[in-house]
């Protein structure tokens, strides 16, 4: 079953699962090739943030921020470079999470885009591994990822002797290939959407929804403009998609999808089938 609890539970039950607009969503950013911080909100989440609240979201924001130049953030888990590696992010990502909500009983969604989905899958994967010094659980119910690249991209490994994180996300590094689990689960399960473009040319849509063990693939078609830096600030139009669902196991072609902020939003609410 896909969907299945963590072997290290915490003494009280876990939240229940159910489609819901009102649990906190962690923004969680991707690397900058060009400069060394990002604007979280006015650069970054803005559109994405703000197209949810138009589609009914109303939970609390987390625009995490992990560069020491970042601004405009309001969850500040480091004051790092881009030589910290992926993991530790995802230990202080992880702590965060648990220290704020877990803790409390209380479960929360992710939205990731490129670096950040791998940053997302090491804050599971460190709690799932049972690694000294990660929280003991997390409650993380819906995470989809963005761009994210899942089996490496070319563009690591043109940086990798400059930045640890390029490194890292090199196709074949050891954190890819041996670390990270596939579709980490977190204490109450945890259903994973992987969303890639064909127009990408940094991280190819086979990297995008490269993971296995994920409940949603969707990828855009070629010949649209989604590329990987404007792919979470999509917020309308009508687009070719290819899905595939786990849950009827069919995937299909659609020449009227929703924008990348829709899809996303779809994809946090509804904690399995959509």
């Amino acid at each position: 079953m896909l969907i299945a609890l963590s072997s290290a539970l915490p003494a009280s039950a876990a939240p229940v699962r159910d489609n819901s607009a009102a649990r906190p969503v962690y923004f969680v950013p991707g690397f900058t090739f060009v400069r060394d911080h990002h604007d979280c909100w006015n650069g970054y989440w803005r559109a994405m943030g703000e197209a949810m609240r138009s589609y009914g979201w109303t939970g609390t924001y987390h625009t995490v921020s992990f560069y020491s130049g970042d601004t405009n953030c309001n969850t500040k888990i480091l004051d790092g470079t881009r030589d910290v590696s992926i993991r530790e992010l995802g230990r202080l990502l992880a702590w965060n999470i648990y220290s704020s909500y877990s803790k409390n009983n209380v479960s929360v969604d992710v939205v990731a885009h490129s670096m950040g989905g791998l940053v997302t899958r090491a804050a599971l994967t460190g709690v799932a591994r049972k690694e000294s010094g990660w929280p003991p659980y997390l409650y993380i119910e819906d995470v989809v990822t963005l761009s994210t690249p899942h089996k490496g991209t070319g563009l690591g490994s043109a940086c990798s002797p400059v930045f640890t994180q390029c490194a890292e996300m090199a196709p074949g590094s050891w954190l890819l290939n041996t670390w990270l689990y596939n579709a980490p689960q977190s204490a109450q399960g945890t259903d994973w959407t992987l969303v890639g473009a064909e127009d990408d040319d940094v991280v190819d849509n086979e990297s995008a929804v490269g993971m296995s063990g994920a409940g949603h693939t969707v990828i855009y078609r070629a010949g649209q403009g989604i590329e990987h830096d404007v792919i979470p600030e999509i917020t309308s139009g009508s687009y070719q998609q290819w899905y595939w669902n786990y849950y009827d196991n069919k995937s299909y072609w659609t020449g009227s999808g929703g924008p990348p902020t829709y899809v996303a939003n779809n994809a946090i609410y509804n904690w399995w089938k959509w």
